[in-house]
């Protein structure tokens, strides 16, 4: 962790400075990167108290976007909005330092009369609720000795249910205010969510404004961009001045006074510099420091970013994606200088493109990988989590989309879970899978079936998909590979043809076999020895493109479906866990003259955004259903319209956010773990979950906003509306198609 002191640096505008008629635009040349006010969902917000105000769009950071939490529905009764809760409901949120609160839980009892509540796993006093049929008040002491600094965990558990609606239901909740027992509580309950924004007539001038009380704090966690300013005007209403600051805080260092000033009945425009923050998660305080009456009202807060050129470059003729199952992103030096397997292609090939340092699979094994690959569709929209899922007519495949735009389009695989039997034919011109077909799955041939079909039809824009599968179970490359890697006698337990069997049998609780030293190193040689052999046979396609004029007129991908583990976790093979040996995998972009050669991008970006970049770089309209986002303008030095994170599945049991230098891994028990990938790239330590308060609310907030959205290609937004889901269908899994893929070491 990079310990430093920020030096305060703030632009004033003069007070009543207005934005409208001939006076200067006091952000002339900066352009909007986070609209704040549009995030005021996202926003934590101080008024008395800490508001977690239930049934609209500021719920979701409280509630694990109500995945597995205990809240089954939201409602609207007049101007009150809520949430019903099942047997137990629960709630996240922050406390600043370990001090005696009260959290005011304003509800109304359907099956119940009994709530006891737990903070931090400690129980407390229960509390006997009222027979009333509208909404009340209750009190929950939160003992000093029992909060944390950081995050807190509050669970409410109820006495009874009815049903309401199809759902099983406690109680329905209206707000948690959670404020200093110190502090009386002045106002009947907590401020609501869809009062925060008004329009403010300061003098002559109304703007609209997030509009709190004198003494309040509206709170924001963002990864600071490059050059990144905080801009916004403020002004007070009523009689008098108010003072207000802004306040950063990053995770190991002091809390910095980046701006200390003074509200009055005019507006005033304020730009605050944070660009020496660029790249670290902070959260952001502004703050209202006096009593009296009138609100104090934050015009236009946003993080800002210098203007940029409108992107002009010439598209893309042809696209070739490459996908090299079961590789590793540490395998190859471009992600890990230490590494000892040689991969001189791959290494050129990064050089002469850009390397995405921190691309993350939205699964830990091939199908869904895939999938989300072809459809730019999370996994839990997609719904490709199980051996017999496949995907419906109604996907939309890359190859279909660029087929439509006059593509031809042809696929060359070599795995048997992306083949017709799952729904992965669509779209194809010429498809081909050579696990069905009994033909060669050898990354030779393959590459070279992949080159003539490019030669015939190297007069059209054409679209190339191929996965090679040399990597993966059984390792078996030829002996000057293994060579390479292993030199010693070996006579041990370890056949190349065996090691699919072998792996399965190795992780099974107990294992049924047992590695020693010497095995562990034959087949980590096995492994590595295939991913050079594969090397030699991509460089040999690169060279045919090349020599067929293409090469600088096509995209050309190359990634991962997912990786291997060897015991680094205490396990092996895929398929089983969502530690980085599984999710983190390459993602390198060529396009000679168009995008920077040996560029590197250190932010969190997730394979599915592959095919939204892939339209972008091609010049042709973006797939209607995507969920991803393009990454040209990172490629190309962009600050991100939006945060930069990668969202992993295990089945229904792991939800996983990779933002910044965070990783956190929540269980389906709601139990979590979090990693700095920074300082322990191979998840060796779990972090004390109050040693990183804000790199951890930030994570957390963030998974619970895209766990709680339908739309999850529009994850952020406070409004979800509309939304893709497909219905899975199941496949006719027939004993050959069974038998192809246990020779690939998948038990079915």
């Amino acid at each position: 962790m990079r310990f430093f002191l920020v030096a305060i640096t703030t632009l004033t505008i003069a007070a009543g400075c207005s934005r409208g008629g001939s006076k200067p635009d006091p952000f002339a040349g900066l352009d909007t990167h986070s609209d704040l006010t549009a995030l005021r969902h996202m926003a934590e917000v101080d008024d008395g108290g800490w508001v977690v105000d239930f049934g609209t769009p500021a719920q979701s950071k409280y509630t694990v976007g109500d995945w597995r939490s205990g809240w089954v529905g939201k409602g609207v009764d007049g101007d009150t909005t809520y949430a019903h809760v099942g047997m137990r409901g629960r709630v996240y949120f922050n406390a600043d330092a370990p001090k005696p609160l009260v959290a005011r839980v304003r509800l109304r009892p359907h099956g119940t009369q009994a709530l006891t509540p737990y903070l931090n796993n400690k129980q407390l006093k229960s509390i006997h609720l009222r027979n009333e049929e509208g909404f009340a008040d209750y009190d929950i002491e939160l003992p000093s000795e029992h909060v944390q600094a950081g995050e807190n965990y509050l669970l409410l558990t109820f006495g009874g249910t009815v049903p309401i609606d199809g759902q099983d239901v406690s109680v329905a909740v209206d707000s948690i205010w959670i404020r200093s027992e110190a502090e009386p509580a002045k106002k009947a309950h907590a401020r609501a969510y869809e009062g925060l924004v008004a329009n403010v007539r300061l003098g002559e001038e109304e703007r609209q404004a997030i509009a709190l009380s004198r003494r309040s704090t509206l709170r924001y966690h963002v990864q600071v961009p490059t050059d990144g300013v905080l801009g916004f005007g403020v002004g007070v209403e009523g009689e008098g001045e108010a003072p207000f600051g802004i306040e950063v805080t990053a995770d190991g260092q002091p809390t910095t006074q980046m701006l200390s000033g003074t509200a009055t009945g005019a507006w005033a425009d304020h730009k605050v510099d944070l660009s020496r923050f660029a790249g670290e998660i902070v959260r952001i305080d502004l703050r209202a420091e006096s009593q009296g009456a009138g609100r104090l009202a934050w015009n236009a807060p946003r993080i800002l970013v210098p203007a940029r050129p409108e992107r002009t470059y010439e598209p893309a003729k042809n696209v070739v994606v490459l996908v090299i199952d079961t590789l590793r992103a540490d395998k190859l030096r471009p992600f890990n200088v230490e590494t000892r397997v040689k991969t001189p292609v791959i290494d050129r090939f990064a050089s002469e493109g850009v390397v995405f340092e921190l691309a993350q699979s939205p699964e830990n094994w091939t199908k869904p990988a895939v999938a989300s690959i072809l459809t730019g569709l999370h996994p839990l929209t997609h719904q490709q989590k199980t051996g017999d899922a496949a995907l419906p007519s109604s996907a939309e495949l890359l190859s279909e989309h660029l087929k439509g735009e006059g593509f031809t389009t042809g696929s060359f695989i070599a795995n048997g879970y992306v083949s017709d039997r799952f729904g992965f034919d669509q779209g194809w011109d010429d498809y081909s899978n050579y696990i069905r077909e009994g033909g060669s799955t050898e990354a030779k041939d393959v590459f070279d079936k992949a080159g003539n079909w490019i030669e015939a039809h190297k007069d059209e824009r054409f679209f190339a998909y191929i996965q090679t599968i040399d990597p993966h179970v059984p390792y078996d490359p030829p002996g000057e590979y293994l060579q390479m890697y292993d030199p010693s006698e070996y006579s041990g337990q370890i056949r190349p043809r065996m090691t699919g069997d072998l792996l399965e049998k190795a992780k099974r609780n107990p294992p049924e076999v047992v590695f020693d030293a010497s095995d562990k190193r034959r087949l980590k040689a096995l492994h590595d020895g295939e991913i050079t052999k594969h090397d030699h046979f991509f460089g040999a396609f690169l060279e045919r493109l090349a020599e067929l004029g293409l090469a600088d007129d096509t995209l050309v991908v190359v990634t991962s479906d997912h990786g291997e583990e060897f015991e680094d976790h205490g396990s092996w093979g895929h398929g089983h866990s969502v530690y980085q040996e599984l999710l983190h995998v390459p993602l390198l972009f060529r396009l000679p003259n168009r995008l920077p050669a040996g560029a590197k991008v250190g932010n969190a970006v997730s394979t599915l955004d592959i095919s939204a970049t892939v339209t972008e770089l091609l010049g042709v309209p973006g797939m209607a259903h995507n969920e991803g986002h393009t990454l040209v303008g990172l490629m190309l030095g962009e600050a991100p319209s939006q945060p930069t994170v990668a969202f992993s599945d295990f089945q229904d049991d792991r939800r996983v956010i990779t933002t910044g230098r965070w990783k956190l891994i929540l269980r389906g028990n709601l139990t979590s773990t979090m990693f700095d990938l920074v300082a322990d790239p191979m998840e060796k330590k779990q972090l004390d979950a109050s040693a990183f308060p804000i790199g951890r609310r930030y994570a957390r907030m963030l998974l619970g906003q895209f766990l709680g959205a339908s739309n999850r290609g529009d994850w952020l937004s406070a409004e979800q509306k509309g939304g893709t889901q497909l219905q899975r269908e199941n496949a006719d899994m027939d004993d050959t198609i069974r038998d192809q893929l246990r020779a690939l070491g998948y038990a079915h």
